[in-house]
C-alpha cells in the first residue's frame, strides 16, 4: 500500500513541476521569475530602468521630428519636405505630395502607425524604378545629408516617398507617445540663445522646478554643467543627444533638460501598465519557484523510497526480489523502448497540439506545451521501464535476462559443440570470419544503397544477410545436435559405469562374507575328502570372484577418469625388472621362458608407479594366461630420441587363434580365448589402456597371425630427454 500511495504522490508532485514551470513561463514575464522574486519593487527594477531610458532617448526623436513636420504646433503637410534633380531641373516635393505618391504604391499605416505595402496600387514598384529615378539633394529629416557625387543620392521616387513616410510614422508613435495626457512622465528641454528660447515639454503646466521635485528626476545644465539624478542610471548619449537636437545649431546657445515621473503612477499609462504586471509577475514568481522547489523535492525524495523499495515485499523477512512480469523482457528491448519512445514522444506531441489547435484555435507559447506534452508523454513509459531496470539489477538479471547473454551463450555453446570435433581456435574462426565477412558487406551495401538510390545493393545485402543467417542456423543445428549426441553417449556410458561400481560395491559386502566363512570351513578339521574339495572349490571361486569385482570398480574408474595420477620419475628398466621377478613363479608354472632387453643406461618416464606398476602386471598375467606352453616372451624396453618417449613392448605366440582385430581386445569383458577355458575377466587390457591414457601414454597391440605383441608407451622426464640428446 505504500508502495502505490508513493507512486501516487510522486506523479502529482511531477505534474505540479509542470504547472509551476508553465506559470513561471506563462505568468512570470519569459520566465525571468528571479529577477522579480529578487526584486518585488517596480521602481528599483531593471524593468523600470529599461523604460525609462527608452522614453528619454525618445524625447529627442519627438524635438527633432516635431521641429521638422510641424508648424505653430500642428503638422504642415504643405513643407517641402524633399528635393531632387529630374533630368537636369530641381524639382521640390511636399510632405502631401509624397503621401498621396506613396498611397498610389500601395503604402498605409496600420493602427499602431507601422508602415505597409500591401495595400492597393496603381503604380507597380517595377514601373517606379523604371519610370521615376531621381537624383535627391535635399532631406528635411537628414539635416546633416550633404551630396558628395553627381551620382549621390539616386534612388527612386517610390523609395524616397517610402524614406519620408518612415519619418512620418515614427513622428506619429512619439507624438502620440507625449501628447498624452494620462501620464506620469513629464520633461521639460529648454533651448536658448543669444535672441530666442524654445522650450519642448508634454505639460506646459509642469515648470523645470515642479519637474526636478518629482520621486524620480533627471536633470541637466549646460550653464553650470551640473547633471543630477536618482534614477539608478541614465542613458550614455544622454548629453550628446540634446546638444545634437539643439535647433540653434550654434555653439554659444545653451540648454536645461529636465525629465521626472510621478512614481505613484496616478496616471493610466505606460509605466502603470508595467507597474501592474510586475506586481503580478512578482507574485506568480513567488508562487510558482515556491510550488517548483517543493515538488521537485517531494519527486527526488519519492523517487529514493521507490527506487529503495522497488522489488521488496512488505514483508521485512522477506528478503528476495519479486518481479513483475514487464520485467521478464530482455534488457536491450527495455533500452530500446525508453530511447525510441523519447524520439516518438517528441514527435507526436507537436502533432497532437495542431490537433487540438484545429479545434480550440490558436495556442500561444507553442514551445512550452509541446515540451510539456513530450515530457509527460516520456514519463509515462520512462517511469516504469526505469523500475523494471532497477528490479532487474537488484535480482542481478540485468546480464542474464538480455538478448546479448542468450546471443553469447548460444555462441559459446556453438563453439563447445564444435570442438568436438575442431580445435577451439577453428570452431572461433569458422563463426567469426564469415559473419564479420557478411556484416561488412551488408554494411557497404546499404551505404551503396543510401547514396544512390540503388535497390540491387539493397536486394543483394538482404540476401546476403539471409544466406549468412541459415548458414549459421544449420551450423548451429550441426553442431548443437552433434554435441546433444555425445553428451547423450557420455551420459549413457556414465551410467554404465555407475551401475558396475554400484553393483562391484554391492557384492562386496556378501562376497566378504562367503570369503570368511569359508575360510572358517577350511580351518576346521574335516575328514570327508568331499567335503574338502567342495571347500576348495568354494575357496577358488570366491577369490575369483572378489578379482573380478575389484576389476570390475578398477575399469569403471579408469574408464570414467575418476582415478588419481601422481607423476613421478620412474626407472622404466628397474620397474619392469621387478615385476618379472614378481612373475617368475608364474612363467615358470606357465613354462614360458622371458627375454628381457633393455638400454645400458636408466630409461626415466614420468609416470604413476601405482597405476604403471597394475599395467604391467595386466599383460604380464596375459602372457602367462593366453601365451602358448613352452615358447619365449620377449620384453624389450626402447626410448625415441626424437619423440621423447619410452615403450615396453612384450611379443609372445598365442596358444589359441587369435581370431579378433587389437581395437576389440582392448575392449571391456573380451578375451583372447573365446572358448573361456581361463580364469581371466576380459577386464585385464581395458584396464590397462585406461591408466596407461591417462598417464599421458598409449597402449598399442599388434596382431600378426599368431603374434601378439603389446606395447606400452609413456613420455620421458624434460632431464632424461635433455641428457639423451
Amino acid at each position: 500500500m505504500k508502495k502505490i500511495i508513493t507512486t501516487f504522490i510522486n506523479i502529482i508532485s511531477f505534474l505540479l513541476i509542470i504547472c509551476s514551470v508553465g506559470i513561471l513561463t506563462l505568468g512570470a514575464a519569459d520566465g525571468a521569475a528571479l529577477e522579480y522574486v529578487r526584486q518585488p519593487n517596480y521602481v528599483n527594477s531593471s524593468a523600470f530602468e529599461e523604460q525609462t531610458n527608452h522614453m528619454m532617448t525618445d524625447i529627442f526623436d519627438y524635438v527633432q521630428l516635431t521641429d521638422i513636420f510641424e508648424e505653430d504646433g500642428n503638422l504642415n503637410l504643405g513643407l517641402i519636405i524633399a528635393q531632387a534633380d529630374v533630368q537636369g531641373q530641381n524639382v521640390s516635393y511636399s510632405l502631401d505630395y509624397l503621401i498621396q505618391y506613396a498611397r498610389s504604391m500601395g503604402y498605409y499605416f496600420d493602427a499602431w502607425n507601422q508602415l505597409q505595402h500591401d495595400g492597393a496600387r496603381t503604380i507597380s514598384k517595377a514601373e517606379d524604378e523604371l519610370n521615376h529615378q531621381i537624383i535627391v539633394q535635399y532631406r528635411a529629416y537628414l539635416p546633416d545629408y550633404k551630396q558628395t557625387s553627381p551620382t549621390d543620392g539616386q534612388m527612386s521616387l517610390g523609395a524616397l516617398a517610402e524614406e519620408a513616410l518612415t519619418y512620418l510614422a515614427r513622428y506619429y508613435a512619439v507624438k502620440s507617445e507625449f501628447d498624452n495626457k494620462n501620464t506620469n512622465f513629464y520633461f521639460n528641454i529648454t533651448y536658448t540663445s543669444k535672441k530666442d528660447e524654445i522650450t519642448f515639454t508634454n505639460d506646459p503646466a509642469r515648470s523645470e522646478e515642479d519637474i526636478r521635485n518629482l520621486p524620480s528626476f533627471a536633470y541637466a545644465d549646460s550653464n553650470s554643467l551640473e547633471v543630477s539624478t536618482n534614477f539608478m542610471s541614465l542613458p550614455q548619449n544622454l548629453i550628446p543627444l540634446i546638444q545634437a537636437r539643439n535647433p540653434f545649431r550654434s555653439s554659444s546657445s545653451q540648454y536645461r533638460f529636465s525629465v521626472g515621473i510621478d512614481t505613484s503612477f496616478p496616471n493610466e499609462d505606460t509605466f502603470q501598465r508595467q507597474s501592474n504586471e510586475y506586481t503580478e509577475h512578482h507574485v506568480t514568481s513567488v508562487v510558482g519557484l515556491t510550488m517548483l522547489v517543493l515538488s521537485s523535492l517531494t519527486t527526488v525524495f519519492t523517487l529514493i523510497l521507490l527506487v529503495l523499495w522497488s522489488g521488496r515485499s512488505s514483508d521485512k523477512n522477506d528478503s528476495k526480489i519479486h518481479l513483475y512480469k514487464i520485467d521478464n523482457c530482455p534488457t536491450e528491448i527495455s533500452l530500446c523502448i525508453i530511447f525510441l519512445w523519447g524520439f516518438i514522444a517528441d514527435t507526436l506531441s507537436p502533432e497532437i497540439l495542431e490537433s487540438v489547435e484545429r479545434i480550440i484555435g490558436t495556442i500561444d507559447n507553442w514551445y512550452f506545451w509541446t515540451s510539456s506534452l513530450s515530457l509527460l508523454m516520456k514519463y509515462m513509459v520512462y517511469f516504469p521501464m526505469t523500475f523494471s531496470l532497477i528490479r532487474k539489477y537488484k535480482a542481478d538479471r540485468l546480464w542474464s535476462s538480455s538478448l546479448l547473454k542468450k546471443i553469447c551463450d548460444i555462441f559459446g555453446y556453438y563453439v563447445k559443440s564444435a570442438e568436438k570435433t575442431s580445435s577451439r581456435l577453428f570452431s572461433y574462426i569458422l563463426f567469426v570470419l564469415p559473419n564479420t565477412f557478411a556484416f561488412i558487406m551488408i554494411v557497404l551495401l546499404f551505404v551503396h544503397f543510401i547514396n544512390n538510390q540503388s535497390l540491387k545493393a539493397f536486394l543483394a545485402a538482404v540476401a546476403i544477410f539471409i544466406i549468412i543467417l541459415a548458414i549459421d542456423f544449420y551450423t548451429w543445428r550441426i553442431a548443437t545436435g552433434l554435441s546433444e549426441a555425445v553428451d547423450e553417449q557420455v551420459k549413457s556410458e556414465r551410467l554404465k559405469a555407475d551401475l558396475i561400481t554400484n553393483v562391484s560395491h554391492d557384492l562386496k559386502t556378501p562376497l566378504t562374507s562367503i570369503i570368511s566363512y569359508v575360510d572358517l570351513l577350511k580351518r576346521e578339521e574335516i575328514d570327508n575328502p568331499r567335503v574338502q574339495e567342495y571347500i576348495n572349490v568354494l575357496d577358488q571361486k570366491s577369490n575369483r570372484l572378489k578379482t573380478l569385482t575389484e576389476d570390475l570398480v578398477e575399469a569403471s574408474k579408469a574408464s570414467s577418469g575418476n582415478v588419481k595420477i601422481e607423476f613421478a620419475e620412474i626407472n622404466y628398466n628397474e620397474i619392469v625388472e621387478q615385476a618379472l621377478g614378481e612373475f617368475e613363479d608364474k612363467t615358470s608354472s606357465a613354462k614360458l621362458d622371458i627375454i628381457l632387453n633393455y638400454p645400458d643406461h636408466p630409461v626415466m618416464i614420468s609416470a604413476d608407479g601405482r597405476h604403471l606398476w597394475r599395467v604391467i602386471e595386466n599383460l604380464l598375467n596375459n602372457c602367462c594366461k593366453y601365451a602358448l606352453r613352452g615358447s619365449r616372451v620377449y620384453v624389450d624396453i626402447t626410448d625415441d630420441e626424437e619423440s621423447g618417449t619410452a615403450s615396453c613392448t612384450i611379443k609372445n605366440i598365442s596358444s589359441s587363434p587369435l581370431n579378433i582385430s587389437p581395437e576389440e581386445l582392448t575392449e571391456r569383458f573380451v578375451r583372447g580365448d573365446v572358448s573361456r577355458t581361463t580364469e581371466g575377466s576380459g577386464l585385464g587390457l581395458s584396464i590397462a589402456k585406461s591408466l596407461t591414457k591417462l598417464m599421458n601414454g598409449e597402449l598399442v597391440i599388434t596382431i600378426d597371425g599368431d603374434l601378439y605383441k603389446v606395447s606400452v608407451i609413456l613420455k620421458k622426464t624434460v632431464e632424461e630427454t635433455n641428457d639423451t640428446k
